[in-house]
């Protein structure tokens, strides 16, 4: 009986806290997984923006705030791949949802702007 007592005194206070824990603020998706597995394998880099994309889609249907960084990231890839455009609109919803990041994503809008005005002059 002794046990038993011993026991539940043990478990009554781990199970009241863990029920204390607030839902995820952000929508993180598998971004961590994902992320070490692109570090791991480079070649990997199709499956980490597909994570990117699936967070990203996620939030706007759930109604959740997409996490610090997503945005910023993943328009960072679509400006090495050459989609400007794009590019610009995911470091706008960056500087929108995080505005303590404005001063970085007004110079990647500037950088992916000006790789858009000199691919579409080279292409003339």
């Amino acid at each position: 009986m002794m046990r038993i007592a011993y026991l539940l005194s043990a478990i009554l206070p781990i199970t009241l806290l863990s029920a204390c824990v607030a839902p995820a603020k952000y929508n993180w998706g598998n971004y961590d997984g994902s992320l070490y597995g692109y570090y791991q394998d480079p070649t990997r880099l199709d499956a980490h923006l597909t994570e990117m994309e699936s967070i990203i889609r996620s939030s706007e249907q759930t109604s959740r705030k997409v996490a610090p960084g997503i945005h910023a990231e993943y328009g960072y890839f679509l400006m090495q791949s050459g989609k400007a455009g794009e590019a610009v609109a995911q470091f706008e919803k960056e500087k929108t949802d995080w505005p303590e990041s404005g001063q970085l994503m007004s110079i990647m809008i500037r950088q992916a702007e000006a790789r858009s005005t000199k691919s579409s002059t080279a292409k003339d």
